[in-house]
């Protein structure tokens, strides 16, 4: 059986000093487009203040059972 489990969003941030910083959005919805992840990186980037977006994660968990 398959079932999924969700989706996160981690937005990976470095800061002007070299600081790294991770911004993470739990329950995303399946199979998100591209472009709205991107623009979603940009926002928190200009919420987080002296920092710049690095890339953003997008992982998928899915759990298979007998």
């Amino acid at each position: 059986m398959i079932q999924k489990l969700g989706n996160k969003l981690q937005v990976q941030l470095e800061g002007t000093e070299g600081a790294k910083r991770t911004v993470s959005f739990s329950n995303v919805v399946e199979d998100p487009v591209e472009e709205k992840i991107l623009v979603l990186g940009d926002v928190v980037d200009i919420l987080a203040q002296d920092s710049a977006t690095k890339g953003v994660i997008l992982t998928t968990q899915t759990r298979y059972t007998k």
